[in-house]
């Protein structure tokens, strides 16, 4: 069971990663546009006025959560320790955000930037930490 989970786990990683990698081909009218709809339709459900920036800011930071819990769990079961978890999957965070903003210096009007590197990493490790975390109380509750 353990050895199918390792699997599962690894193919939902690496499709995460593909679907970033995907959004970051897309050229800067595409993405703005796909940004301003997500604006338009969480400017309804806020009582707040949001901006772009935000918005997009918050889709970095989100996109690499996700790869976070992702390695988290796929490394979580993986490591004895806690420690070795989180460095694993800072680890795959880290390389996927440099390559990610690497890939965007290739798409039309896009660019790579060093401050949505910093964005990405903080993203993998609260994912990361969660998934930490959640296997932590899931073995702390079995043991009771």
């Amino acid at each position: 069971m353990k050895e199918k989970r390792f699997w599962i786990c690894l193919a939902l990683l690496l499709a995460w990663i593909i679907f970033i990698f995907c959004r970051s081909l897309k050229p800067a009218d595409v993405s703005t546009s796909e940004s301003q709809r997500v604006l338009d339709l969480l400017q309804r459900l806020c009582p707040f006025e949001l901006s772009m920036h935000l918005v997009r800011k918050l889709a970095h930071f989100t996109e690499f959560a996700v790869l976070g819990l992702l390695a988290g769990m796929l490394f979580g079961g993986r490591c004895r320790h806690l420690l070795a978890g989180l460095l694993f999957s800072a680890m795959i965070g880290v390389l996927t955000a440099l390559c990610d903003e690497t890939i965007q210096l290739f798409a039309a009007g896009r660019s790579g930037r060093i401050q949505d590197v910093r964005l990405d990493i903080a993203g993998v490790s609260a994912g990361a930490a969660a998934a930490q975390l959640g296997r932590a109380a899931i073995r702390f509750t079995r043991r009771r």
